[in-house]
């Protein structure tokens, strides 16, 4: 299930690979190769016949995997763990309403209902990287309000060391989806939930609701004759107490995988998305 949303097979890399079991990586095999990398044992550059551009694709998967994998393992204790939450007391600080037991809760602008299970049911697609901050967020049960201060990630508790990742896997693949589709781009900020934030000297500011409680703030400035395009994903101050630092990134690679399933076949989805 990891490798079909977010990953890489060992299958896959081997595809990349010269297959002529040269033993130069130090192993006896391309295929055996490839399972060392999946395996974190080799790195792709221990493969002298492997360019650059694709050692690089292939490896951004592999850390995208990690990161989703983290994730997915942390759902079975979530679920325990929230049916000691009492979803009558939370609801409010959250922003969330309860009704009939469950929780409904707006994720980017689409109404999302969770039970004292952990089962997430929703009209859109329930994209995990979303889902299981979720279930974390209704645990946390912060309730202070919004500081109204924007900030970058790495501003908040117990990001810098991980801020890198968050440039490269959220911020930087979100200024490539604007840059080449920009009209497309901020269609979809519209359709899930954006609003225009007013005071910006970028071409575009939109804040956009992964939860109800940790807005995203996108500035998006586009190329010119002088400067490549640019795009900075902001949230407010208090996020870290509403949820931790590796489950915002886990918002983050949300909104992307969407992205990224959406602009592949936007043609079909549009439609669909638009109606609901």
């Amino acid at each position: 299930m990891a490798q079909k949303e977010s990953g890489i097979s060992h299958l896959e890399i081997f595809k990349h690979l010269n297959q002529s079991n040269c033993r130069e990586c130090g192993v006896p095999t391309c295929l055996a190769f490839a399972t060392a990398v999946i395996n974190g044992e080799k790195k792709f550059s221990d493969c002298p016949y492997l360019s650059r551009e694709a050692a690089d694709t292939l490896d951004k998967k592999i850390v995208i995997r990690g990161q989703y994998n983290k994730l997915l393992e942390l759902l079975g204790p979530l679920k325990k763990e929230l049916r000691g939450v009492d979803f009558r007391k939370v609801a409010k600080g959250l922003g969330a309403e309860y009704e009939n037991g469950r929780l409904r809760i707006k994720c980017l602008g689409k109404d999302f209902t969770v039970d004292k299970n952990g089962n997430v049911e929703s009209l859109i697609h329930i994209n995990t990287w979303v889902a299981v901050p979720l279930l974390k967020y209704i645990i946390m049960g912060g309730r202070e309000p919004l500081s109204g201060k924007w900030v970058s990630f790495n501003e908040l508790n117990r990001a810098s060391s991980v801020a890198q990742y968050f440039e490269r896997r959220c911020e930087e693949p979100l200024r490539q989806f604007a840059e080449s589709h920009t009209d497309i781009f901020f269609d979809l900020m519209n359709i899930f939930g954006a609003e225009r934030a007013e005071g910006f000297s970028a071409d575009y500011a939109r804040i956009i609701y992964p939860l109800p409680k940790v807005p995203f703030l996108i500035l998006y400035w586009k190329q010119d004759k002088q400067f490549e395009s640019k795009l900075r994903l902001l949230m407010d101050s208090s996020a870290d107490r509403y949820i931790e630092i590796e489950f915002i990134i886990g918002l983050g690679r949300g909104i992307v995988e969407m992205f990224k399933k959406i602009l592949s076949k936007h043609e079909e989805l549009m439609p669909t998305l638009l109606g609901l």
